[in-house]
Order: structure tokens, then sequence, then C-alpha cells
């Protein structure tokens, strides 16, 4: 008996406003693991991640998390689940852990708000180097590498089931950068990227190369082996970027949780 994904996106496509289609014909598959999306600038990998997330509408396609829609989950618990994380955090009113404690009163985290689910988001971010006092410094005296950081460790803090990450290291140094890999890789992630380097070090459930228009007609989708030097993509998957989770991988498996001093975020992997 086949096993279904745990998320999957089948045709997605997204029309400019003039009428054409910026992409279409989008599929994605991911049971566990990394997933990268990579392509050149302006074919719409930000907007496909803000589709998948339900901040802007699709014009054609659907997407599925546990075989459920967003509709049938509802958007506000489908956006809990499928969290979207921009490359540019916006500078907001308060602190970080203001705004945390913002997010925590919404709908779809009162459930876990009364059984305490959460995750520290200030141990998660102390591994990567940020100190406990800038969570009460005001987001408009940040770095911005600090910023992003810190964004996707409040991300993480809510234990979704799949993060979507807008190139999530573009503004950090190499130490931080690889700091934040060895956690977000253990994740359950669809990561846009447009270093080739990284898409080839952090790829564990397969490569998407996207281009603009339509994506139905441009080959085989990657696959991912693991070798003794790393993970290493073996060709490139045009349009349709399949992640089967780390079976496809010749390592074992590894749980989908991380040490964070002494925090644990976990992805939820199926």
């Amino acid at each position: 008996m086949t096993t279904s994904p745990l998320f999957r996106a089948k045709g997605i496509g997204k029309k400019n406003e003039d009428g054409t289609w910026l992409f279409r014909n989008v599929d994605l598959e991911l049971q566990q693991g990394v997933l990268t999306v990579s392509g050149p600038s302006g074919v719409g990998k930000s907007t496909l991640l803000k589709c998948i997330n339900q901040t802007i509408s699709m014009d054609e396609g659907q997407v599925w998390l546990d075989e459920k829609t967003p509709d049938q989950w509802g958007i506000p618990a489908w956006r809990s689940k499928v969290m979207y994380v921009p490359q540019r955090t916006a500078i907001m009113e308060g602190t970080p852990l203001d705004f945390v404690e913002e997010v925590k009163r919404f709908g779809a985290h009162r459930k876990n708000l009364k059984e305490n689910v959460f995750d520290d988001p200030v141990q998660i971010a102390l591994d990567w180097g940020i100190r406990p006092d800038l969570w009460h410094s005001k987001w408009n005296t940040l770095s911005g590498g600090e910023m992003q950081r810190i964004s996707i460790a409040i991300a993480c803090s809510f234990r979704p089931e799949v993060l979507l990450l807008d190139e999530p290291t573009s503004a950090l140094d190499e130490s931080s950068c690889d700091q934040v890999e060895q956690t977000l890789g253990q994740l359950n992630c669809v990561w846009v990227t447009h270093n080739p380097q990284q898409a080839k070090r952090i790829s564990t459930a397969g490569q998407l190369d996207m281009h603009a228009g339509d994506n139905s007609q441009q080959g085989s989708p990657s696959e991912v082996v693991v070798d003794e030097d790393g993970v290493h993509g073996n060709g490139k998957g045009h349009g349709h970027g399949h992640g089967h989770g780390r079976s496809n991988t010749k390592s074992s498996d590894t749980s989908a949780s991380t040490s964070s001093s002494s925090q644990t975020v976990n992805a939820k992997p199926k």
C-alpha cells in the first residue's frame, strides 16, 4: 500500500497582472526532510511559497497536508502548520518576545498554548549566536542577520509540520549559516535558495529547478543520495520536486528534531 506524502502540491500556477503565466504546473511532494527550490530571479520562487501558505491566492492547482486542503484545515490552522518565513522580516512595533506572545494568542495556537507545547525560541536561537538580551530589543535596532535568525527561531518554536523558507540564511555569515543549516536540516522544509552549493548541501528530499512559464515539460525530478562526503543531488529536477523522505538516501533515517540547549524543536515527521 502506497503511503501518501505528508505534504503535496499539484499543478500550482500563478498569473501575472497582464494575464500571462508567471509559473504553472508546479508539483511538489514532501514526506520528510528538506526540499530545495532554486532557479533564476523573477521566476516566482517566493510567490510559490506564498501560494502554498495561502498568503496570496493561486490561479490553479491545489495543496494538501495529510491529505487535507487548506479549506478543510481552515486557513489559520493551515498557516500554523505550513508556516512561511519571509527572507526579510517586516519591521514591527515592540520586541521579538512581544511578537511571540502576540502570535501565541492567535486562535490557531490557543490549544497549543493551553497544553504548553511550544519550544523556547530564545534557546533555539542561542545555538545560532543570538544573545538572550536581543529578544528584549526593539525590532528596529536589530541587524538583518539578527532579525533573520530570530524570525526563524520563532517559526521553529511553534512546531509547524512544514516550514516554507525564503532564503533563510541570505543575511548570515558562513559560521551562522552553518549553525542554522544544521538545525533546519533536521526539520521538514521547502527551502528557496539561490546558492547552488547550499542546495547541494542541504537537499535531503529532492530539488526543484524552477523556471518561468510552464514547468510541466522539463524532465525528471532530481534524486538525492548520500555518500561519505555528504548529501548530493543527482541531476536536476525541472518542475517536479519529489521528496519522499530520508528513505531516498543511502543513510539511516534521522529524527526530525534537534537539541537547542535544553529545548527540542520538533517538525512532526510522519
